[in-house]
């Protein structure tokens, strides 16, 4: 805009609107005068300004000092600028390192004709020419108490919001990685923790210098401290912890809950989406706008202290500690297959070609049959394997990652390919199954010792013997010493040495496998306490469609069946020691627990298949009230 373009607008010639502007007007009429006055300030002309200070014309431009390292910049200022443009105003902005550097930003806008400013400061600046119209911005609950008007919402607050919410789901074990710029969620964080008694451990707190840092250390830091949720400070460091759960083959929130202090686009995009505190930066900023622009015009008071309060924006990254909804841990050693069923009407005997019905080819073995079974009830599980570095190995890790397993202890070996099973069904539903070991012979002592820490504060491990004679041994061994009850699962073609019963706290097998492992006549009451006599704290024998049989010191008693119609029993067995794991874990009775195994077991064998047959949670609770009623008293 030049002083030709005025002239234009007013209809006037230049040196007209040159004469106005400098006094020089006595032959130039009140009306036209106005209307040349009246466009010089709907414009905006800056060049003369020592003359709109004459005339007691405005500026209409208001000036923004924000800190460089303040988290919400880029929202104050987007929405400072749309609501000063709202309202007719131009905006100036500076950004300040230091509280010298603000002084001297002040001083800028005021030689810039700014007519008010927003300062990003908890700290009283000179506003020399600004008296008036200042209005500071702050995100602490500390700031000077000589500023006359304050907008202004609390880091700490927004750290406490998203404690309490995660106290809420019952998560105690709360860590905080947070960046050493914005310590006042730490406040709130402590403030939460301290209100419901929950512990605070210095190892669950991070304040890192740098995203880089956080990410290097922080993240590793409280992790290892076994939390249950984590308030992360901003949606980086939210974006994270996702990428290292990601890594690890973990989930959010099925593992970890995490909340983040701020929004952000990225927040929705990141897996199922992350909770997040939303900053009321921007109805501040706009606030704050509308109140300077009416402290220039003269209409509001120069005295107040407003606060804003931030919100939670709900998503899918919290729910119950792992703990509270799943249980104790448990991890599963054994192998890991691919299942080729073949449905004939019998079973083929010796030198008989049959030929099939159907076929089918499903992911299992008998450790990644229990782990799926466990993980689709909702237990905490682990499994510890080898894979063949194969089509399948890759297609059965995929599966067992799909169902809530954590993989960390799982091989892919370069030298053998994944395991294979060659099931043979009837129509009745029986099966016989032929066994290719392929990668799982090679599980190894080094690799149980490598996962040793899978094992801390695991309460049970499921065992099968698909795996080397050597490995189960050891496994049991150090079982005992890592006070890890051992639930074993035989076959009928392998031996355990007797010296081990003493250590196995669930002995399963079913009728044939007792009978294999107990030789002679005898019912399976006296095999069950022979077991028992050698040092097995508890006999379980499945008897497929009549129920099983319980032995300890406590009981010998006989359950029922489901009375649910097999069409495929390969994975009864597996279904079985699953659920009874999941329900022990979760401090359920031997009683309740065998009730809960038959039913789901029961359910699993009217499938074809045995991961896809495997039920989920609500699939069993479905017989909630049938399950308490036979088996409530003790199963009598």
């Amino acid at each position: 805009m030049n002083i030709q373009d005025i002239a234009k607008l007013a209809g006037v010639s230049a040196s007209t609107v040159s004469k106005v502007m400098n006094g020089k007007d006595k032959d130039i009429s009140e009306e036209t005068k106005k209307k040349v006055l009246k466009i010089i300030e709907k414009e905006n002309y800056i060049p003369y300004s020592k003359f709109r200070e004459k005339a007691g014309m405005k500026s209409h431009l208001i000036g923004l000092i924000l800190k460089t390292k303040n988290r919400e910049r880029e929202s104050i200022v987007l929405h400072v600028e749309k609501k000063a443009r709202e309202n007719g105003y131009g905006l100036l902005i500076s950004y300040a390192d230091t509280q010298e550097d603000i002084e001297l930003c002040v001083e800028e806008m005021r030689q810039k004709k700014a007519e008010g400013i927003l300062v990003d400061s908890d700290k009283c600046v000179s506003a020399h020419g600004f008296e008036n119209t200042c209005v500071y911005l702050n995100q602490t609950k500390e700031f000077d108490e000589k500023q006359k008007v304050t907008f202004y919402y609390r880091l700490s607050e927004a750290g406490r919001l998203a404690v309490e919410r995660l106290q809420r789901e019952g998560h105690e074990k709360i860590a905080c990685i947070i960046l050493n710029t914005d310590k006042t969620i730490r406040d709130g964080y402590e403030t939460a923790m301290r209100s419901m008694q929950s512990p605070i451990q210095p190892m669950w707190i991070y304040e890192g210098k740098s995203i880089e840092d956080v990410e290097k250390y922080g993240i590793r830091q409280c992790l290892s401290e076994n939390v249950t949720a984590v308030v992360c400070g901003s949606p980086e460091i939210a974006y994270c912890i996702y990428k290292v759960m990601e890594r690890t083959r973990m989930s959010i929130p099925d593992t970890l809950s995490i909340i983040s202090i701020g929004e952000s686009r990225l927040l929705e995009l990141v897996g199922d989406g992350i909770t997040g505190v939303s900053l009321p930066s921007a109805c501040m900023s706009s606030d704050a706008v509308e109140y300077l622009v009416e402290m220039i015009q003269k209409e509001k008071k120069i005295e107040l202290m407003r606060k804003f309060s931030p919100t939670l924006i709900e998503r899918n990254s919290v729910t119950k500690p792992a703990q509270e909804k799943q249980g104790e841990k448990i991890v599963v050693v054994g192998s890991m297959n691919m299942d080729v069923t073949v449905e004939v009407s019998r079973i083929p005997v010796d030198g008989e070609t049959q030929l099939a019905e159907r076929l089918y080819v499903f992911t299992g073995g008998k450790g990644g049959n229990q782990a799926v079974g466990v993980g689709k009830l909702g237990g905490q599980v682990y499994m510890i394997g080898c894979l063949g570095n194969d089509m399948d190995g890759k297609q059965l890790y995929s599966t067992l990652v799909e169902n809530h397993v954590h993989m960390d202890g799982v091989l892919f070996d370069t030298e053998l390919p994944s395991g294979k099973a060659y099931i043979n069904v009837d129509k009745n539903g029986e099966s016989t199954i032929v066994v290719y070991q392929g990668a799982n012979r090679n599980l190894s002592i080094e690799q149980i010792n490598r996962c040793k820490y899978l094992f801390q504060n695991a309460k049970y491990c499921l065992l099968s013997l698909e795996i080397p004679e050597t490995i189960a041994e050891y496994t049991i061994k150090f079982c005992k010493r890592n006070n890890t009850q051992v639930i074993l699962k035989p076959s009928a073609a392998d031996k355990i040495k007797e010296e081990l019963l003493k250590d196995i706290a669930y002995f399963i097998p079913n009728e044939k496998e007792l009978h294999n492992f107990v030789q002679g006549k005898g019912a399976i009451e006296k095999k069950a306490q022979i077991l028992m006599d050698k040092g097995v704290e508890n006999v379980i024998v499945t008897l497929g469609e009549r129920g099983c049989y319980l032995r300890n010191k406590e009981y010998s008693l006989y359950f029922e069946g489901s009375g649910f119609e097999a069409v495929d029993t390969t994975g009864g067995a597996d279904s079985f020691i699953s659920a009874l794991a999941v329900c022990l874990s979760e401090g359920k009775n031997i009683i309740q627990s065998i009730g809960f195994a038959i039913y789901a077991s029961g359910i699993s064998v009217t499938r074809h298949g045995v991961q896809p047959a495997l039920p989920d949670r609500k699939a069993v609770e479905i017989y909630e009230d049938e399950i308490r009623s036979k088996y409530g008293k003790g199963g009598e």
